[in-house]
């Protein structure tokens, strides 16, 4: 198995093993011949038709036929157990190998940088020796140690998730970014998609608020950022949202993103959780959706939808309501999904009729303009359900009254786009802010309900209810 060279020591078996066998038979080999060479030059010496010569003569000889058979055999019989020894090594080598990606393949682990100028997916990061801190890029069972590697330094490092790899401090190997928490724990990406001004950021800083206030507590889940610039950057914005100012749009060409380990009652192996949004001028052309990388390996999609951008329903409230109070998308959101859906079938070379198998929350944004909850809300659903008993559950109503509302506000290609591209679709609606008052601490609400269906569709022991 090929290997870049680490700053480790080499196993003897599969290095300085190799040679002192080599050596040994070497070594036998050349006493044999200088045994002969000895007892010839003592027969020339004396004579070879003399008495002592014809001896040491005879001496050079059998030393020549049954010497050499002898050394010839040992040598066959020291490899072969020698060769036995090895076998049953790499053997063991093999077994811990897969042993440990049976391990990773199970458990679902996997990484991926959290820098947002690099996003590259990887397997196993590199390492750092926490004693002279050499960074180790491939620390696995290989030929620097089977359990363990010996560092240059003198320190072992463990090679196995089993034994204790992902407590070690770990690194981006593209980026050399630092990463935070176990790295031999699960990862489920969600990425937050919309236009500019439809909420993404205020609705991802409410959400993770909502699953650290309330529903970790309630569920007994263990769920803290990985980091404490995260952590900060959340209580920042957190302190602007509970005095009712609005936080500022994400920048073009960047990212919100947070990480947060989730551990589960009665669980050892955490799940790290990335939830980030993107910048809706990213998705003015396929180009610069295609930089980010953080598609290729999402567990799922959050997709916001601002109902003043539509059109139709725009008209409807505009008597109603001050629209610009609310702050409107400026983008097509029908739009926007094609140009998600042509790089999705990039990035995971889908054909024009293949299915990606990824599910989408749909998220109908701004529930707190004045008659929209009971349009397409909670309340709108739980009714919906009451009134037609072939419905069979309430996520079926939800998607129902959504998907009605926007096929009359002529959005109806956005629901037919989607529900032919994912595996499963699931309508939410919710309030990000809570109300368009500035200046008066914002209320969210349903934030969290999308990101929790997310995370129970690939994960069930995520439980929702």
């Amino acid at each position: 198995m090929a290997m870049e060279a680490q700053p480790a020591k080499v196993s003897y078996f599969f290095g300085k093993g190799y040679r002192d066998l080599v050596a040994t038979i070497k070594g036998a080999w050349q006493r044999n011949f200088s045994s002969i060479k000895t007892q010839w030059n003592i027969a020339q010496d004396s004579g070879i038709f003399s008495m002592k010569g014809a001896i040491h003569t005879v001496a050079a000889i059998s030393i020549i036929g049954f010497g050499s058979m002898i050394t010839f055999w040992t040598s066959m019989i020291h490899s072969a157990v020698i060769v036995v020894f090895f076998c049953l090594i790499y053997l063991g080598f093999s077994i811990v190998w897969l042993v440990d990606r049976i391990y990773i393949y199970v458990n679902k682990i996997k990484n991926a940088c959290p820098n947002s100028a690099c996003q590259a997916p990887f397997l196993i990061p590199s390492y750092e020796c926490p004693q002279c801190h050499n960074m180790h890029t491939k620390l696995v069972p290989g030929k620097y140690g089977i359990l363990e590697r010996t560092c240059n330094c003198g320190n072992k490092l463990p090679t196995t998730f089993l034994n204790g790899r992902g407590e070690i401090k770990a690194y981006c190997p593209e980026c050399n970014t630092a990463l935070s928490g176990n790295t031999g724990s699960k990862q489920y990406s969600i990425p937050i998609i919309g236009g500019p001004s439809v909420g993404k950021t205020c609705y991802l800083n409410m959400a993770i608020e909502q699953l650290i206030v309330n529903i970790a507590p309630s569920k007994g889940w263990d769920l803290k950022f990985m980091s404490e610039h995260d952590a900060s950057s959340h209580e920042s914005a957190m302190a602007s949202l509970h005095k009712g100012i609005r936080l500022m749009k994400t920048e073009a060409d960047a990212l919100t993103a947070y990480q947060m380990m989730l551990i589960l009652p009665g669980e050892k192996i955490g799940r790290r959780i990335y939830i980030y949004d993107i910048s809706g001028e990213m998705f003015a052309s396929s180009g610069y959706v295609m930089k980010n990388r953080a598609y290729g390996y999402a567990d799922g999609f959050v997709f916001i939808i601002d109902p003043l951008s539509i059109g139709r329903y725009a008209m409807e409230v505009m008597d109603k309501i001050q629209i610009d109070s609310y702050g409107v998308s400026t983008k097509d959101f029908d739009e926007i999904l094609n140009v998600m859906l042509i790089n999705l079938e990039k990035i995971f070379n889908l054909k024009p009729n293949d299915i990606l198998q990824r599910n989408l929350a749909v998220v109908i944004n701004k529930c707190d303009v004045p008659g929209l909850e009971e349009t397409i809300g909670d309340t709108a659903a739980q009714k919906y359900l009451n009134q037609h008993p072939e419905c069979n559950s309430f996520y079926e109503a939800k998607n129902r009254v959504c998907q009605e509302f926007l096929e009359r506000r002529e959005s109806g290609n956005f629901v037919r786009s989607a529900n032919s591209k994912f595996k499963k679709v699931q309508y939410f609606t919710c309030s990000a802010l809570g109300h368009n008052r500035e200046g008066v601490p914002f209320d969210s609400k349903n934030v969290e309900a999308p990101l929790l269906w997310i995370l129970h569709q690939v994960d069930h022991s995520i439980q929702i209810n």
